[in-house]
């Protein structure tokens, strides 16, 4: 059986299509905005999926993973993400509750009155930085992937001397999986596999570090430009909205919690 080449190019694809629609969701309100956030939510769990099913088969990797999803597991706040996904995909809309910033034309969001609480890290949040947050998790693993299977996740890094004597494969796996004819790499006996290798590796496309580093440093673009997520500092209106949410385990509707929330403030002005 011919060797499969592997790649995480669908997986920072899918990284890279989270970053698109994070960006969108920075800049948008209301529907638009609840359709970025599922868009969002989909790309990030389709980076994982696409992950596994890519390196599927690569000595070591399930054992691995499987390391890595323990911790992902002990992390809250990528398990709350993960039940977001879930609600999203098939339950409706996402919990959430936003408004403006005084002075300012700019929304804030929080995530309230789900089925699981919000985690403790993400309390007092916008949604925005909490995606950004979140996407930048995900690069980090992408990076550790890489790191740890330097030659299984880019296959341009795979056909060289050392990616050959690492997984083991042939000249003429090379040649089939770009297509040559049989025994097409036989000819120039006299030319060394590795000169034939470094010319082979131009064939196939590598793997973008340079893109995954910039996610998971948390530089994130759209058309070269920088997205700019909001972080509030304080507790703004909106958190106290999102609080009475989440403690009434989201039985009161949006404008019962603005009532009360505004009915609170005053009340604490007048005491002062």
């Amino acid at each position: 059986m011919a060797h499969r080449f592997t790649s995480l190019r669908h997986s920072l694809e899918k990284l890279q299509e989270a970053e698109y629609f994070l960006a969108g969701l920075a800049a948008s309100n209301g529907l638009e905005f609840q359709f970025n956030l599922n868009a969002f939510l989909s790309a990030c769990r389709s980076t994982t999926f696409t992950l596994q099913k890519s390196l599927s088969g690569v000595a070591g990797f399930d054992d691995w993973y499987r390391d890595r999803q323990a911790e992902m597991k002990a992390d809250p706040a990528l398990g709350f993400f993960l039940e977001l996904r879930n609600i999203s995909q098939h339950e409706g809309p996402v919990g959430y509750i936003g408004g403006a910033m005084l002075g300012t034309r700019q929304w804030s969001y929080r995530f309230a009155g789900n089925r699981e609480a919000v985690s403790p890290s993400l309390v007092g949040v916008d949604v925005g930085a909490a995606c950004a947050d979140h996407l930048k998790k995900l690069a980090i693993l992408l990076q550790s992937v890489v790191q740890v299977f330097p030659f299984e996740s880019c296959p341009a890094n795979a056909v060289s001397p050392s990616g050959m004597a690492h997984l083991g494969f042939s000249l003429a796996d090379v040649g089939e999986a770009i297509g040559l004819p049989a025994a097409y790499l036989e000819a120039g006996a006299d030319i060394p596999v590795a000169e034939k290798l470094r010319f082979l590796a131009r064939e196939f496309e590598p793997l973008d570090v340079e893109t995954l580093a910039r996610i998971a440093g948390g530089e994130l673009q759209r058309d070269g430009n920088p997205v700019l997520v909001f972080r509030p500092v304080g507790s703004e209106l909106t958190d106290v909205m999102a609080a009475m949410i989440e403690e009434s385990s989201g039985t009161l509707d949006p404008r019962q919690v603005f009532l009360a929330a505004i009915a609170q403030r005053i009340e604490r002005q007048d005491e002062r």
